[in-house]
């Protein structure tokens, strides 16, 4: 059973386990904004729709300004990439053959990037309910040159206080260990707090971010990171010329001035999470603690893999996400993505028959 290693792929999804897809399945695999582009982007496309027959800017030099006022740090400690996951090949490309650490369980693509560039990997297991040990991190890390921490974290959606974080970041800055964070999913918290801006404090610290996920830019591909000058310089070199396009450029900054889009989007999640999970637990699930657009998701009584389940959801039209390639969660649970009000009762209601069925 070869199963797809990201979320967001149902055709795929559904051939490997060799069943067939309904009509109107909804798609719950994928963690991407539900109500993703503005009425107003929409409008302006023909304007946007002008700059595909020309070059883009090399240096995204409106983006980045814009971006470092907004973030309050330097243009020189900024770099846009073609979606995150560019920046982190290149993070793994920069730290090429040496050691290091993924919290985990956490984004598979750390781990893929840091193999295809021969990197010696340690994963540091969290175990259930997925807190950080910042002591035991610390500790395991010493002898390290890089860790990747997800905050909040992919697949579980826990968020890490930010004291325990800048202890982490304290104490490897005295080891010459680089902490990189990705923050992709910090702005779906209703009060999430933001590291960036301590780049200016801590030359061991390094930010990824996404506006794939909060603004459904998942086609366009945008993302950036923060870091001291001299990494945002070396790792620039390591990029190929043009990979931000000016579509994504031009939408990617008026995504960004939209904040009345993030603040409806964070109340939605979390009155979206207050509803649904009490329920579910009711119906005799255990969910995991997130604070976002996402969560984990097993039956409490039961502690064989999750796949009876995902056949039975992707036969009544829903897609969830496996967890098989999250290290440590071995299938156990499924992922599932908060979507519309509709959407999500459909959801309830599917759960409801699986569990009555058992």
């Amino acid at each position: 059973m070869q199963l797809p290693n990201h979320g967001a792929n149902p055709e795929h999804l559904v051939r490997s386990l060799h069943l067939s897809q309904s009509e109107n399945t909804i798609d719950f695999s994928v963690n991407t904004n539900p109500f993703p582009l503005q009425n107003h982007i929409i409008a302006n496309w023909n304007q946007y729709i002008e700059s595909i027959s020309k070059y883009p800017d090399p240096s995204s030099e409106q983006f980045i300004e814009f971006l470092s006022t907004k973030e309050n740090v330097q243009r020189n400690q900024l770099l846009l990439g073609n979606g995150a996951a560019q920046l982190i090949y290149l993070l793994a490309m920069y730290f090429q053959k040496k050691k290091v650490a993924i919290l985990e369980p956490t984004f598979s693509e750390y781990r893929e990037a840091c193999v295809a560039f021969g990197c010696d990997i340690e994963g540091i297991i969290m175990g259930h309910p997925w807190e950080l040990n910042k002591e035991k991190l610390v500790k395991r890390c010493q002898q390290k040159d890089v860790l990747f921490i997800c905050n909040p974290n992919n697949p579980t959606g826990v968020s890490y206080p930010p004291e325990d974080l800048i202890h982490v970041i304290q104490k490897l800055s005295s080891y010459n260990v680089t902490v990189i964070i990705d923050e992709a999913f910090f702005d779906f918290q209703e009060h999430g707090t933001t590291l960036i801006q301590l780049v200016n404090q801590y030359d061991n610290l390094i930010i990824l971010r996404s506006l794939t996920k909060m603004y459904g830019l998942a086609g366009l591909r945008l993302g950036f990171m923060a870091a001291n000058e001299t990494v945002i310089a070396s790792v620039s070199k390591l990029q190929h010329p043009w990979s931000i396009n000016g579509l994504a450029q031009q939408i990617g900054l008026e995504c960004l001035q939209d904040d009345v889009h993030v603040r409806n989007t964070q109340e939605f999640m979390k009155n979206e999470r207050l509803r649904l999970f009490p329920l579910l637990e009711e119906l005799g699930y255990e969910v995991s603690n997130s604070q976002v657009n996402y969560y984990l998701l097993k039956e409490k009584d039961k502690k064989e893999d999750c796949l009876a389940l995902i056949k039975f959801l992707i036969v009544n039209g829903i897609i969830p996400r496996h967890t098989y390639n999250f290290v440590s969660l071995q299938g156990q649970y499924i992922r599932l993505a908060i979507k519309t009000t509709e959407e999500n009762n459909y959801l309830l209601n599917v759960l409801r028959r699986w569990r009555e069925t058992c």
